[in-house]
């Protein structure tokens, strides 16, 4: 019976998380920093610029979906009159994190449209 030896897998190659670069989804993106990254592509070429417009919004998305399980199973919890000491919190936090990525999400969007407006540089 022949064993091939495989390499052990490296630590920083199976990220886990809700972004798939590994980073962080509670940055707080503004116009400007939009503006920034959309000009770091060097690049006017709309496929490009959509494509980095996705990738910007691609974890706020997932922290929306985040919020929307996260106010229905605090609303769950606090059904049961017992759980509702742990229920309210977590609903609310829900909340939070619903407008901190509408925020985000608008912010892209202002940023995109922006860009896309100002002449090529």
């Amino acid at each position: 019976m022949d064993f091939v030896r495989r390499p052990a897998p490296s630590r920083g190659e199976n990220k886990m998380g809700l972004t798939p670069s590994g980073e962080s989804p509670f940055v707080k993106l503004d116009k400007q920093s939009v503006i920034g990254t959309l000009k770091a592509t060097g690049s006017r070429d709309p496929d490009i610029l959509h494509a980095q417009k996705q990738k910007l919004l691609a974890p706020n998305k997932n922290l929306k979906i985040l919020a929307y399980i996260l106010v229905g199973g605090g609303a769950l919890l606090t059904l049961t009159f017992i759980l509702a000491i742990a229920g309210i919190p977590l609903a609310l936090f829900g909340l939070w994190m619903w407008r901190f990525s509408s925020r985000n999400m608008a912010a892209v969007e202002a940023g995109y449209s922006e860009y896309l407006a100002s002449s090529p540089a």
